[in-house]
């Protein structure tokens, strides 16, 4: 295969999986193929399909190989090490598999990310490549074969969810500043420049706009959730931004950022100087779960009330609402039987994929759980059944084959009532 060809091959594969996994631009992954691969002739690509160096990790299940290769951990100084590599069939599943391994809580940071450079730069914070050199070389194919033209056709795709800011804030629960966990997150807010009012944050530092600033950068979405390791200041921003609400009693939607004033009397609107901050996780039955940093000096959740004391009031990022991949339009029943038939992966592959396409994850594994529970046999006729398939609720074949006999029906005589109804 020649070079032009093989930048065709990939950046065709690239194209059909990034915007379901949440990846915006396409060179950088292209380039990546391109230099990790040695244009598709390294032995680990051209036998084993594996086109980007990807280990097998600790959750990989698949065929592996064991192969030597060179590691800079300290500059300049590479190391020959074996280490077990990950087996794919194909190119199209060797593509696919680079997303799948992108999948995991510090690389969801790369999601949303529209520049080349800074996909690059930040997948090498990632701690993905052990090479000094890694962004410039990769750049460098990226300039040398005009890559950026396959960036285009990802633009419209862009999203920025709140699923993927509370991931990440979930990841981080548990740091703490007496085993010194907590020290990643204020290293993450002092690398990422300029710093807000030109200030270092210490150690012994209070950090909780700075995690909420931190999850910000790790997730590429400082445009819309603003970076300050100060309350007070925080609040000016969002104000700034267009994404403050005032008001106490607001009932907050997941994503949003919650500021507290200790001060609090509980009477009227708090407007007194805020001392604290996190994401809302959620709310449920009139209290909202919040995630904060220097809660106790630690990671945690904390519950209160909707309208609580000590409310100060709400940042509110201006997160994508719109369906990432064009699939929103489908029954939670249709993505269900999908869902059982294999289609959207297993655990947070799954919930971030269903995220990324405009889908509520809690509701199409309730549907799933259901399905598999057979609780829709006792009560629907095959007559009924038929007509949800005729409706398309139960999707497509293989997946409706699947997603009926796993609810305990007879596939056969289903799709028999079907055809006799549609005579």
């Amino acid at each position: 295969m020649d070079k032009q060809n093989f930048i065709e091959s990939i950046a065709g594969y690239v194209r059909k999986y990034a915007s379901i996994y949440g990846i915006m631009v396409h060179s950088p992954i292209i380039a990546q193929a391109i230099l990790e691969s040695r244009w598709g002739e390294s032995k680990l690509a051209a036998i084993y399909h594996n086109y980007f160096g990807l280990k097998c990790g600790a959750k990989w299940t698949g065929k592996s190989v064991n192969m030597r290769t060179m590691e800079e951990y300290q500059e300049g100084t590479l190391t020959p090490i074996f280490d077990s590599f990950r087996v794919y069939d194909s190119m199209e599943e060797g593509v696919k598999g680079y997303f799948e391994f992108i999948q995991i809580p510090r690389y969801h940071n790369l999601q949303g990310i529209t520049d080349h450079k800074a996909y690059l730069e930040t997948i090498k914070a990632d701690k993905y490549a052990t090479s000094s050199r890694y962004v410039e070389d990769v750049m460098a194919v990226i300039e040398q074969y005009n890559l950026t033209q396959y960036d285009k056709k990802g633009e419209s795709q862009m999203v920025k969810l709140a699923s993927t800011v509370l991931d990440q804030a979930r990841a981080w629960i548990g740091c703490n500043e007496a085993a010194g966990t907590h020290k990643q997150i204020i290293d993450l807010y002092n690398s990422h420049k300029p710093l807000a009012r030109g200030y270092v944050v210490r150690y012994t530092d209070a950090w909780c706009a700075t995690f909420v600033s931190a999850v910000a950068i790790k997730c590429g979405m400082t445009d819309i959730i603003p970076i300050e390791c100060g309350c007070g200041q925080m609040i000016q921003l969002f104000r700034e931004l267009g994404e403050w609400d005032e008001r106490d009693d607001r009932t907050p939607e997941a994503g949003d950022v919650i500021f507290y004033d200790w001060n609090d009397s509980g009477i009227g609107d708090n407007t007194g100087w805020p001392d604290h901050v996190g994401f809302v996780e959620c709310v449920n039955g009139g209290n909202i779960v919040v995630i904060e940093g220097n809660n106790s000096d630690s990671v945690k959740r904390r519950t209160l009330p909707v309208n609580g004391k000590y409310i100060r009031g709400y940042g509110v990022p201006k997160y994508d609402r719109v369906q990432a991949s064009g699939q929103g339009n489908k029954t939670v029943e249709e993505v269900a039987g999908e869902v059982i038939a294999g289609a959207w992966g297993n655990g947070d592959d799954r919930r971030t994929r269903l995220s990324a396409a405009g889908y509520d994850y809690s509701q199409v594994q309730t549907a799933v759980n259901a399905l598999l529970d057979g609780k829709e046999t006792a009560e629907k006729s095959m007559d009924k059944v038929a007509r949800e398939v005729i409706a398309g609720k139960w999707g497509n074949n293989p997946g409706r084959k699947k997603a009926l006999e796993a609810a305990g029906y007879d596939y056969s005589a289903i799709q028999k009532r079907v055809n006799t109804i549609l005579k």
